[in-house]
C-alpha cells in the first residue's frame, strides 16, 4: 500500500537538463557576430579570473614566507649606523650598489656644519661691531651640563612615570657672557671666508631639495612635547611641569626626511652607476654642480676649520656640530673633490634622520642564511616618536636596543630636562619589564663606545653626571662595566620570565669587531627562532 503512495523522483535525462548547463548553453539563433563577441568576453571573463587566482596564489605564498621572515626592531637613540652595519656585513653587493648614491648625504653633512660656523662667526662679529653682549645669539650650543646636571640610578623609579624635578627644567644652552673671556680679534681675512663661502647656502638648499619632497626642518614646539611619551606603553607625558618657554626655547634645527625610501628613489640608488648623475627642475643645480661649488671652496673650508680663532669661537659657545663633523673637516680634501665617491666609513658616518617607522629589508647574501630575509624596523627613537612602536611589538622576533653610553652628561634634543642615557635606562626598564615582550629576544648595544673613550680622557668626570658611579676610577673600561651590570640587573630583576642578558660595546667605526657582533647577534636570533618552531 504504502509502496502505491511513493512520489516518482525526477530523473536529469540528460546534460543538456542540468541548470549550469543550460545557463552555459550558447542563445538560439546566435549570429557569427554575436558568437564572436560573446567568445571575446568570456576570454576577458577568464583572463580576469585567472589573474585573481594568481594574486591569491602569491598573497598566499607571501604570507607564508612572511611568517618564516625574522622581524627584528632596533629601539633606543640613533640607530641608523648600526643598520648600515647590518647591510655592509650580511648584504655586501647590496651595499656597494648604494653606496654612490650616499655622496649627496655626505655633502650635506659637510655644508651643513660649515653654515653652521658661518652663522656662528657672522653673528660674533656683528656683535663685536656693536660692542655689545653676545648672550643672545641663537647659536646651536652643546647640550653638556655641569655637576649640577647630575643624575642617579634611584631616580629611575620617578623618572619612568614621567615625572621630572625642576631641577631638571634648564634651557637647551647657556651662553657663555662676553665678559667672561677678552673679546675675539676678527680680521678682514674672517669677512673674505664668510663671502667666499656663501654660495655653500644655496648648495644646502639644493640638497634638500634633492633628498625629496618629503623632507622638513624638525623643530621642538609645543605640539610635539604635547605628543611626548618616556616609553611606548605610557599614555600621555606626565611630566611634573606644563609645556613651558623653557621646553620651547631650543633653537637649533634639524633636516629630516619622511622616508629612506622617497629619498633613495629621488637619488637613484640601486642603480649601480656612478656616472649618471639626477637632477632636479626645482633645483638650481644638479648634483655634479653641487660638487662643482663644494670642490671649488674646499681650500676655504679648510682655511674655516683650521683658524685658531673660529676653534676658539666654537668652543666658548659650546657648538656642538654633530658626531661626523670633524670626521668630514678632516678628509675635505677628499670629499671636496669633484671625482668624490664615498667610502664604507664616509657612509657609515653619515647623518640623515628620518621621521615616522622606517622599513628595512635585508636579504642575506652569503653563508648558509643567503637569501634568508630580515624584516628591520627603525620605528625612530625620540620621544615624540613613542607613542607609535606598540603596533610593532607584535610577533617581534627579536628586539635590538641601543643606547649610546657616552651620553651620559647630554640632555635629549627634544627636552632637555632629560639625561640621554638616563632616558635610555628608563626606556629599557620598560622594554624588559613588559609581559607582551616575553617571547622576544633582546639584545642591548651600548653604542659609542670610542666616543666615551675620547669623552673621559678629554677630562669629563662620569662622577660628576652620575652620583652613583662613585669613586671608582675614570676610566671608559670601567665605567662601561658598570654601565653594563646596571642594565644587566633591570633585566635580571624585571623580566616576567627568565631569559639570558645579551649586552654588548659597540663601536661604530671598528666595522670589523662590529661585524663579529652582528654575526653573533644574527646567530643567536636564528637559534632562539628555530627553538620557538620546535626545530631544534
Amino acid at each position: 500500500m504504502l509502496s502505491s503512495l511513493r512520489m516518482p523522483v525526477p530523473r536529469l535525462s540528460n546534460e543538456g537538463d542540468d541548470p549550469l548547463s543550460i545557463f552555459m548553453k550558447p542563445p538560439p539563433y546566435e549570429t557569427d557576430e554575436e558568437r564572436t563577441d560573446r567568445l571575446r568576453r568570456e576570454a576577458e571573463e577568464k583572463r580576469v579570473s585567472d589573474q585573481i587566482d594568481e594574486y591569491i596564489k602569491a598573497e598566499r605564498a607571501a604570507m607564508k614566507k612572511k611568517r618564516s621572515d625574522i622581524k627584528l626592531l632596533l629601539l633606543g637613540q640613533r640607530k641608523s649606523t648600526t643598520l648600515k652595519n647590518f647591510q655592509l656585513t650580511f648584504a655586501p653587493k647590496a651595499w656597494r650598489e648604494e653606496r654612490t648614491s650616499w655622496r649627496a648625504v655626505i655633502q650635506f653633512n659637510l655644508v651643513r656644519s660649515v653654515n653652521t660656523i658661518l652663522d656662528v662667526l657672522s653673528k660674533e662679529m656683528l656683535s663685536a661691531l656693536g660692542g655689545g653682549s653676545t648672550a643672545h645669539l641663537n647659536i646651536a650650543q652643546s647640550s653638556s651640563r655641569p655637576p649640577s646636571g647630575s643624575w642617579s640610578m634611584d631616580a629611575l623609579d620617578a623618572n619612568l612615570d614621567g615625572n621630572f624635578s625642576s631641577d631638571d627644567e634648564q634651557e637647551v644652552y647657556q651662553p657663555i657672557p662676553a665678559s667672561t673671556f677678552p673679546p675675539l680679534k676678527f680680521t678682514s681675512s674672517h669677512s673674505l671666508l664668510k663671502l667666499r663661502l656663501a654660495p655653500l647656502r644655496s648648495v644646502e638648499c639644493d640638497l634638500k631639495t634633492f633628498l625629496g619632497a618629503g623632507s622638513t626642518e624638525v623643530t621642538a614646539s609645543t605640539s610635539d612635547i604635547s605628543q611626548m611619551v618616556a616609553t611606548p606603553f605610557d599614555i600621555d607625558y606626565r611630566g611634573s611641569a606644563p609645556p613651558s618657554a623653557s621646553l620651547t626655547r631650543r633653537r637649533t634645527n634639524e633636516f629630516a626626511v619622511r622616508s629612506h625610501a622617497a629619498w633613495k628613489r629621488s637619488l637613484g640608488m640601486h642603480t649601480g652607476s656612478s656616472k649618471t648623475r639626477p637632477s632636479s627642475p626645482k633645483a638650481g643645480l644638479d648634483l655634479d654642480g653641487a660638487t662643482e661649488v663644494i670642490a671649488g671652496c674646499k681650500d676655504d673650508i679648510k682655511m674655516l676649520w683650521h683658524d685658531p680663532l673660529i676653534q676658539e669661537l666654537l668652543k666658548r659657545r659650546g657648538v656642538k656640530l654633530g658626531d661626523s663633523a670633524a670626521y668630514y673637516f678632516h678628509h675635505v680634501d677628499r670629499i671636496a673633490n669633484r671625482k668624490y665617491e664615498p667610502s664604507d666609513d664616509d657612509v657609515l658616518r653619515a647623518r640623515l634622520r628620518t621621521l615616522g617607522v622606517q622599513e628595512h629589508k635585508l636579504v642575506f647574501e652569503h653563508s648558509a642564511d643567503a637569501g634568508s630575509t630580515w624584516c628591520i624596523y627603525d620605528v625612530g627613537g625620540s620621544r615624540t616618536s613613542r607613542a607609535a612602536w606598540l603596533p610593532f611589538f607584535d610577533d617581534a622576533h627579536a628586539i635590538l636596543f641601543l643606547a649610546p653610553i657616552n651620553c651620559f652628561d647630554e640632555q635629549l634634543a627634544e627636552d632637555p630636562r632629560v639625561n640621554r642615557l638616563q632616558d635610555s635606562m628608563i626606556l629599557w626598564k620598560s622594554i624588559v619589564s613588559s609581559k607582551l615582550l616575553t617571547g622576544c629576544s633582546i639584545v642591548l648595544f651600548l653604542n659609542k663606545y670610542d666616543l666615551l673613550v675620547k669623552k673621559l680622557q678629554s677630562g669629563v668626570q662620569a662622577r660628576d653626571f652620575v652620583t652613583n658611579y662613585g669613586d671608582r676610577e675614570n676610566d671608559a673600561a670601567v665605567f662601561a662595566k658598570y654601565m653594563r651590570g646596571k642594565f644587566k640587573t633591570l633585566l635580571k630583576d624585571l623580566s616576567p620570565k627568565p631569559r639570558p642578558f645579551y649586552g654588548f660595546l659597540t663601536s661604530v667605526i671598528d666595522q670589523q669587531n662590529t661585524g663579529l657582533t652582528l654575526s653573533y647577534l644574527r646567530d643567536g636570533i636564528l637559534r632562539e627562532h628555530l627553538k620557538k618552531a620546535e626545530i631544534v
